[in-house]
């Protein structure tokens, strides 16, 4: 049985999107490298350029909007959490007394 750790799902995924974004940035570069044939080639490149910089503006602006929603959502779930464990803090303290001293604990008002 080899030493190694098993690899989590979020690393593999993490490195599939790694070699995928490296690929494409390789095909990206070679594309670009190409010098246009035509007049009409250079013209094309030029639009295709111009909507592929729309389109990754467009994706940077819906990331940080994804982005802003999980962090309230995160916070959200840390505020709960906490109020959580105070909880459960709380009634194993109150536990705590009636097995010890025989005393039920008194009734919050």
């Amino acid at each position: 049985m080899p030493a190694t750790t098993p690899t989590s799902l979020l690393e593999l995924q993490t490195d599939v999107w790694k070699t995928r974004a490296q690929a494409k940035q390789k095909w990206l570069e070679r594309t670009l490298a190409e010098p246009a044939r035509t007049p009409q080639d250079a013209k094309r490149q030029t639009i295709w350029i111009k909507q592929a910089l729309d389109a990754i503006k467009q994706g940077q602006h819906e990331i940080k909007y994804q982005t802003a929603l999980l962090d309230v959502y995160a916070s959200h779930l840390s505020a709960l959490e906490m109020s959580l464990m105070a909880a459960a803090e709380e009634r194993r303290r109150d536990n705590g007394v009636k097995s010890d001293t025989g005393v039920k604990p008194k009734e919050k008002k």
